[in-house]
């Protein structure tokens, strides 16, 4: 990697990060990243954005947008996007263990420290870690004494004031830990990518998940987690201190973990496991009247064991000539937002069984349909709680080595990915 920036949504650099000569530094500040926010503005919606893009001055720009905040790698030598997207996001979760909610301000007030953790995550343009369990040990995590001194001399604390470097057989525990309460709690958060056609049919459907953990685990214990359906578990990618031979094996998972949080393995599930239900049923249709325009618009609660399905969102773009444009809604509160191209956008806080109905209408100015205009698609988001689409779930977490009472919980998540539902 060439060059690391962090960009407000406007694309002005808040934090650069270089590991390339001079002449690539100047390139990539004055003319590549200049490109980028000039290639954003040009799109009509941030999200719609493309993560990788190829910039004219034989350069790469690789980027993931989290909050109002743009996390931008600069590559000129071959690399795999995917690498790259994983290095941002551990850029984003290291950054959130340490300074908490990431924003303008925050990255800001931090300078100092998110220049030293990007400086320890790669070295001459090689990507190091981002495991924040080792980061602990390289970079101090600030204090309200350390940002006063930081704001005010504009350096860090002295190299006197660092923790020592763990150096045990597991880097990502260092020696030592000591906590009141033992706890340890586990959120499966999984996510539906779907394509749903106007008759309500399922073109598409894919569920992949995460499963992030919490330590608070005294001494070195040793956890051993059981699920009910391993074999519907695809493409997994464990966390380091996971002993890959015993998955390998038993279909169990055994580690011993990170102090703190941690994503412990991301999958994907087998198509010929996953039941394609959606937990949400989208219905969108579209008619024509002369030059006016209707599209309407059902969302039901689908199959999700009762649950209450919660931050629904219907985006719908419409035509660049599109105006006079009317929403009805039952329930929930509606936008148009016409900020780089006419959308409407639908929230509802909370859907319970029997909640439905969004309708909306949109006089284009000249005589073409949506699908002509490049516009017959609504992007739907949401979120349940308590819910698993894979029905993946942890029956078992033995605690060894330790004797101490285990405290634990788990929670489940399924929220929409990529959900488009065609009219």
């Amino acid at each position: 990697m060439d060059s690391l920036f962090i960009l407000n949504t406007s694309g002005t650099p808040l934090i650069e990060k270089h590991w390339s000569d001079e002449l690539s530094i100047r390139r990539a500040s004055l003319v590549v990243v200049p490109a980028f926010v000039r290639h954003l503005h040009s799109v009509a919606a941030l999200r719609d954005v493309e993560p990788v893009w190829s910039s004219p001055q034989d350069t790469v720009c690789i980027h993931i947008q989290r909050g109002d905040l743009i996390y931008l790698g600069v590559v000129s030598h071959e690399i795999s996007p995917i690498e790259v997207i994983e290095f941002l996001e551990g850029v984003v979760q290291a950054l959130s263990e340490y300074i908490g909610q990431l924003s303008e301000v925050t990255i800001k007030e931090n300078f100092v420290t998110v220049y030293e953790l990007l400086s320890e995550m790669v070295d001459s343009g090689s990507i190091v870690t981002t495991d924040t369990a080792v980061l602990r040990g390289l970079v101090p995590v600030p204090s309200l004494v350390n940002r006063v001194i930081e704001n005010v001399s504009g350096i860090g604390i002295g190299p006197d004031k660092r923790p020592n470097v763990n150096t045990s057989s597991t880097p990502w525990r260092p020696q030592g830990i000591r906590h009141a309460s033992n706890e340890f709690f586990v959120d499966i958060v999984e996510r539906i990518d779907a394509l749903v056609d106007a008759d309500g049919l399922v073109v598409t459907y894919d569920v992949s998940g995460d499963i992030d953990c919490k330590s608070r685990l005294s001494g070195m214990p040793d956890l051993v987690m059981v699920l009910n359906r391993p074999e519907a578990m695809d493409d997994v990618a464990f966390h380091p201190c996971v002993r890959r031979r015993k998955w390998d094996s038993d279909r169990m998972i055994g580690f011993v973990p990170p102090d703190g949080q941690f994503k412990l393995a991301s999958f994907h599930v087998a198509m010929d496991t996953s039941p394609r239900s959606l937990p949400l049923h989208v219905n969108a249709k579209s008619s024509r009247n002369g030059h006016v325009y209707t599209v309407e618009i059902l969302l039901e609660p689908g199959q999700c064991n009762g649950r209450t399905i919660e931050k629904v969102s219907v985006r719908v773009p419409l035509p660049q000539q599109a105006y006079n444009i009317g929403v009805q809604c039952k329930i929930g509160t509606h936008a148009v937002n016409n900020a780089r191209s006419p959308q409407v956008e639908w929230n509802i806080k909370s859907m319970k069984p029997g909640d439905r109905g969004l309708k909306l209408g949109s006089p284009p100015e000249t005589g073409t349909s949506f699908a002509e205009q490049g516009v017959a698609a609504a992007f739907v988001e949401f979120e349940v709680a308590g819910y698993s689409a894979s029905s993946i779930k942890v029956d078992a977490l033995r605690l060894l080595r330790e004797s101490y009472k285990l405290f634990k919980g788990v929670r489940y998540v399924t929220k929409a990915g990529t959900f488009q539902v065609r009219f």
